[in-house]
C-alpha cells in the first residue's frame, strides 16, 4: 500500500509506530539505519502513507525492545492494515459504503468521541424510529432497515461494559423542535436523550438559542481523538463525505469545538431542558 491518503488502521498503526520510536529516543534516520531502510520509508510508515511488512515490523519491535504483548498488537495491526483500502472523498453508493467501513474503524479505535449535530440527533444517540424515518425518505424497507440496525449496532461503542468511548454531543436547541417521525417517535426520541445522558461516559450539551451564532451553525462534524494518532474530523452531507486529517484544518475543528463548549448549556441544564420540552410535546398530544 502506497498511498497518500491513509486508511484508518494505517493511520492508527502509523501513530503507534511513531510513539514507540520517540519512547525509544531514537531518530528517523537512527532507525532507519538500524532497519536497513531510507529514512523516508520510516516517515511513509509513521504517516500512515505506506504499511510496513510484517517482517519489518517484527524487525522494527526487536529493535526497539518491545515486549511480547506489544508486538502481538503491533502486528495484528499491521496485518490488517495491509488488506485496507485508502478513504479520501467519497460520493454515490459505492463511495457511501465505503466511507461507512473507514467511520466504523475509526469509531472503533477512538478513544473519545465528539458529535456537533446541530439539525438532527446525533446518530450513536438516534432511537430506531427517529433514524428510520430519517433513513427511509426513497429507499427501499429491507435497505432502510438494514441501515437503522448497523446505526443502533455502531452504538455499542457507548454503551458497552468494558472501556466503553467517551461520547459528547453538542446541538442547537433547534433540534430538541425539529419534528421527525411524528410527535411518539420525538417523544421517545428525547426520553432516550434523558436517559443516555445519564450514563458516566456520555455528556449531552444543547447549544440554546441565546448563544446565537455559533461555529455548530456552520454545519455538523464529528471529532475522533485517539490514544497516540492525532484526531481526525468527519464531515457528512447527503451522499458524500470526508474524512480530514491535515494539522491545520483538524486544529479548526478542535477550536470549533471549544468555542461551542464555552456556549453551550452545562449537562445538568441540558436535562432540564429536554424535560421541559418532553412535557411540552406531551401536552400537545
Amino acid at each position: 500500500m502506497d498511498e497518500t491518503t491513509p486508511a484508518p488502521r494505517a493511520y492508527v498503526l502509523g501513530a503507534e509506530l511513531r510513539d514507540a520510536r520517540n519512547r525509544a529516543g531514537l531518530g528517523l534516520r537512527q532507525l532507519a539505519a538500524k532497519l536497513d531502510v531510507s529514512h523516508s520509508v520510516v516517515v511513509r510508515w509513521e504517516r500512515g502513507q505506506r504499511v510496513p511488512s510484517t517482517e519489518s515490523v517484527s524487525a522494527l519491535c526487536a529493535v526497539l525492545g518491545m515486549n511480547g504483548a506489544t508486538r502481538d498488537r503491533l502486528m495484528k495491526l499491521t496485518r490488517e492494515a495491509v488488506s485496507e483500502p485508502p478513504n479520501t472523498v467519497s460520493v454515490g453508493r459505492t463511495g457511501e459504503a465505503d466511507q461507512l467501513a473507514a467511520l466504523l474503524e475509526f469509531e472503533r479505535m477512538a478513544t473519545a468521541i465528539t458529535d456537533v449535530a446541530p439539525i438532527l440527533m446525533p446518530g450513536l444517540l438516534q432511537t430506531a424510529d427517529y433514524a428510520r424515518a430519517i433513513m427511509s425518505e426513497g429507499i427501499p424497507s429491507g435497505e432502510a432497515d438494514k441501515r437503522v440496525m448497523m446505526r443502533l449496532g455502531r452504538r455499542d461503542l457507548i454503551v458497552r461494559k468494558r472501556a466503553p468511548i467517551r461520547f459528547t454531543a453538542f446541538m442547537l436547541e433547534s433540534a430538541l423542535h425539529q419534528s421527525v417521525g411524528g410527535p411518539e417517535v420525538m417523544i421517545e426520541q428525547l426520553q432516550f436523550l434523558m436517559e443516555m445522558g445519564e450514563r458516566d461516559n456520555v455528556e449531552i450539551r444543547v447549544i440554546p438559542r441565546s448563544a446565537g451564532w455559533t461555529p455548530a451553525h456552520a454545519g455538523p462534524f464529528v471529532l475522533l481523538a485517539f490514544a497516540k494518532a492525532a484526531p481526525v474530523v468527519h464531515l457528512e452531507h447527503h451522499r458524500s463525505s470526508v474524512f480530514l486529517r491535515d494539522e491545520a484544518d483538524v486544529k479548526a475543528f478542535v477550536s470549533a469545538r471549544e468555542d461551542v463548549e464555552q456556549v453551550a448549556l452545562s449537562p445538568d441544564a441540558t436535562a432540564e431542558l429536554i424535560a421541559r420540552v418532553i412535557n411540552q410535546e406531551e401536552t400537545l398530544k
